[in-house]
């Protein structure tokens, strides 16, 4: 985390995957195409108030490559730490239902991590 902020605050762009899985004391159960563990970091870096954009690359049938695809929040991201990891994860959610077929839905973010506490009957 410190390293990104200096980077900020450099006026340096990062980039992190915001829907990777967190390890413990690093996330929070939140919806996500149902209940999933999310990372708080992403939410965090925007209390610094750099701009946030949403990047994807798209490939290309055949083999010819990626078609790399930027916008903005939909929405403003707001609230507490809790609310704006809830806003990315929506974010991230429009995203994959552009292309559902490109999304890699079986990797560890669907998985409760080791020693993280169980996720709550119904999240929010």
């Amino acid at each position: 985390m410190r390293s990104l902020v200096k980077a900020l605050k450099r006026g340096q762009a990062v980039g992190l995957l915001p829907d990777q899985a967190p390890k413990v004391g690093e996330g929070v159960w939140l919806d996500f195409s149902a209940s999933r563990r999310t990372m708080t970091l992403a939410a965090r870096l925007t209390e610094t108030g750099a701009t946030t954009i949403f990047a994807w690359a798209e490939r290309l049938s055949g083999g010819q490559g990626y078609h790399l695809r930027l916008r903005a929040p939909l929405v403003a991201l707001d609230g507490d730490t809790i609310a704006r990891a809830g806003q990315i994860n929506r974010e991230i959610e429009a995203l994959v239902r552009e292309c559902p077929t490109q999304y890699l839905w079986g990797y560890n973010r669907y998985k409760r991590p080791a020693g993280a506490e169980a996720p709550p009957e119904h999240t929010s």
